[in-house]
Order: C-alpha cells, then sequence, then structure tokens
C-alpha cells in the first residue's frame, strides 16, 4: 500500500508538470510517463479498469505524437479503450473511468497547447467522482490538484498578457475618476 501511496504522489506531480508545459511535445511525453505510473498506482489499489485504461492511455500519447496525422488513429483508439473497459469491467464506475479516456483523448489529439488544457478541464470531473466511488483518496486529491494546475496553466499561457496587464494596472485616483467621467475635466 506504501508503493502505491508513493506512486500516486509521484503521479501528482506528473499531472502538475503536464499542465505547465508550454508545447504538446512536453505535454505529449509527460502524459505518457504520468499514464504508466497512475497505472502501476491503479493496480496496487485492485482496480484493473483504470489501470488497464491508464495502459492505453500511455500508447494513445505514444501513437497520437507519432502517427497524429492518420485520422483513424483517434477512433480506433476509442475501440480499445471500449474493449479494454469490456475485458475489465468492475460496476457502472468503469464507464466513468472509460468517459474520461475518451475525452482526455480527444484533449491530447489537438494540436495546441491551448486546446489541450481547455478540453483537458472535461476530464476531472469523471476521475474524480470513479476516485471516490472507488476508495482512491489519493487519486481525488490529485484530480483536484490537477483541476488547479490547469487553471493555473491556462491562466499563464493561453489568458492574453494584456488583459492580465489591464487587470492589474494601477491608476492614480484622479485618472480614474476623469475617465470614468464622474467628475469632469
Amino acid at each position: 500500500m506504501l508503493v502505491g501511496q508513493l506512486l500516486g504522489l509521484v503521479g501528482i506531480f506528473l499531472l502538475v508538470a503536464i499542465f505547465q508545459a508550454k508545447d504538446r511535445k512536453k505535454i505529449i511525453r509527460l502524459s505518457i510517463v504520468s499514464c504508466l505510473t497512475w497505472s502501476a498506482y491503479y493496480m496496487s489499489m485492485g482496480a484493473g479498469t483504470a489501470s488497464g485504461l491508464l495502459i492505453l492511455g500511455a500508447v494513445r500519447c505514444y501513437v497520437f505524437e507519432k502517427f497524429r496525422s492518420y485520422q483513424w488513429i483517434f477512433g480506433g483508439m476509442i475501440a480499445a479503450y471500449a474493449v479494454a473497459m469490456i475485458l475489465t469491467w468492475k460496476d457502472w464506475t468503469s464507464i466513468m473511468a472509460f468517459t474520461a479516456m475518451i475525452l482526455a483523448s480527444l484533449a491530447l489529439w489537438q494540436t495546441d497547447p491551448k486546446y489541450i488544457r481547455l478540453i483537458s478541464l472535461s476530464v476531472t470531473p469523471f476521475w474524480l467522482s470513479y476516485n471516490l466511488l472507488n476508495g482512491s483518496y489519493m487519486g481525488a486529491v490529485a484530480d483536484l490538484i490537477t483541476f488547479s494546475s490547469l487553471v493555473v496553466g491556462i491562466m499563464r499561457f493561453d489568458v492574453p498578457k494584456t488583459f492580465w496587464q489591464r487587470l492589474y494596472r494601477r491608476k492614480p485616483v484622479e485618472q480614474i475618476v476623469t475617465e470614468s467621467g464622474i467628475i469632469g475635466t
């Protein structure tokens, strides 16, 4: 159990790093290692569906990086996830892990890291539900931290710099009052 918890901690660091990466290649490479780490974590917990789907997730990342030009690969990965879910079926919560992996695949299929991060926001509710319902509290903590890392990554890389400049620009009170039209010049 201690080894599983250590794997979970390493997995959390990897998930944070994924969404703080600027380019797709780095996101994909970190995702491969993250999927393998989390697969080992879930295997140590006896969660075969999550473990199997995450092994496929590592394969997905490699295939998406090397063979991106073949459009059929996306559909092929979804079919592989469906077969893996059926073969490792535990209960209805297996559908949550399956849905999370489909959404993660959709995110990682994108070429622009901005869209990878935005679509990845939709993955968290499914993994969080799966983890809470299956007693994986380390996984649930990881989901909350991942969601926070996603938001920070979006704010750092995807929100225009001018937005932050305008938001934090300090003006003298007289200038604010004059520009607002409260007191004429």
